[in-house]
């Protein structure tokens, strides 16, 4: 097969999902493809390793509508100027706003679009300029694509129903993973520190820090567990705008809250903030907790799975569930938790019953050793 010369587009390589992905694909084109991965603009904080060479639009986001639409434009100038100079055959984006972009510089390449999350069910769109997006962008943009590769079934579905885009250019493909790299990694030696926290039973969480990943109401979870379980433990691995407020709730709610991995005394909370190698911290924990608003193939999830660790999650749309329980038709979320031989899919927390839901069937969980093999 004759190397092609492929664009990989996204807005940063910080913390995320599918700055992980675009990292992980990056990796595995440039063994046999040229690869450009680009990005709109570098910062000191790139998470994430890359295969073929990196290049910035060095276009800065606008803090004004107007300054928004001066540095889209300058983003289209320059990629549409990236892609003829270089040759571009194949131009594949992540995330939104490169999609945008993406389509908008075709120039004799294959477009392709990698739908990573929920339309419908994301909370960054329902918070900026929904009608825009739900009626103008996503439906004239999207379907001007060659390709859109979804990360599950229930957003292919949305992409065909809501948005009235083409089945035949839809294409679902799951996140991938090196099974033999993650072992190897997962066996790492844990920090000193932290290894005491592993001599009780751990409850773990991976991922951004931010307010769709409803880590506010785990930590009101994790409270009313540690009446029953003095010793039980929250370990979080990730960064994000939502720290501080997590820390703030931790210590409101009387958790002893430790960030890093350096303490004197063990916390009950402990917030690890972006690690290179989470896989070493999913290992030995107890159970991994996921309370997602939606989801499109939680990375978490599956490595935590892959870790051998239990996992609990929120039926969100739809990545859960269509890893946990595949057979079980996506109509409407769970109200009361569902068990299948991956995990269990759990309500997502809106309210005060639903953190007790979960309180009752972690508690449950933490008792019987049985129900975790």
């Amino acid at each position: 097969m004759k190397p092609k010369k492929i664009l990989l587009i996204i807005p940063e390589l910080i913390e995320g999902g599918a700055q992980r992905s675009i990292s992980k694909l990056s990796i595995e084109l440039a063994r046999h493809h040229k690869v450009w991965l680009v990005v709109f603009n570098l910062n000191d904080r790139q998470a994430f390793d890359y295969g073929g060479k990196l290049l910035s639009l060095d276009v800065v986001p606008g803090t004004s509508i107007f300054l928004k639409l001066v540095a889209f434009w300058q983003r289209i100038r320059r990629l549409r100027k990236l892609k003829i100079e270089l040759g571009i055959e194949v131009s594949i984006s992540f995330l939104e706003g490169a999609d945008y972009i993406n389509v908008l510089t075709k120039s004799g390449d294959k477009v392709v679009l990698s739908i990573r999350g929920s339309k419908i069910y994301d909370e960054t769109i329902l918070h900026k300029m929904p009608w825009l997006r739900h009626k103008i962008l996503i439906p004239l943009l999207y379907r001007k694509a060659d390709v859109l590769v979804t990360v599950n079934k229930g957003i292919a579905h949305e992409l065909r129903t809501t948005y009235g885009l083409q089945k035949s250019k839809i294409v679902t493909i799951g996140n991938f993973y090196g099974l033999e790299e993650i072992e190897k990694l997962s066996v790492e030696p844990k920090e000193a520190c932290v290894e005491l926290i592993y001599k009780d039973p751990v409850l773990i969480t991976s991922g951004r820090l931010a307010p769709e990943k409803g880590l506010t109401s785990l930590i009101h979870v994790f409270s009313g567990l540690k009446i029953e379980y003095p010793n039980l433990r929250l370990v979080m691995v990730g960064d994000g705008p939502q720290q501080e407020e997590l820390t703030l709730t931790s210590r409101r709610l009387g958790l002893e809250l430790c960030l890093g991995s350096h303490f004197t005394k063990v916390p009950d909370v402990l917030m690890m903030g972006s690690q290179a190698n989470v896989f070493k911290y999913l290992r030995g924990a107890t159970l991994y907790l996921m309370n997602s608003s939606s989801e499109g193939f939680p990375n978490g999830l599956a490595e935590a799975m892959i870790c051998r660790v239990p996992v609990v999650s929120s039926d969100c749309p739809y990545g859960p569930r269509e890893i946990l329980a595949p057979d079980y038709p996506f109509t409407a979320p769970v109200s009361e938790p569902y068990i299948s031989s991956c995990g269990i899919l759990m309500p997502t927390i809106h309210s005060e019953a639903d953190i007790q839901i979960w309180v009752k069937t972690l508690s449950g969980l933490l008792k019987n050793k049985n129900l975790l093999l």
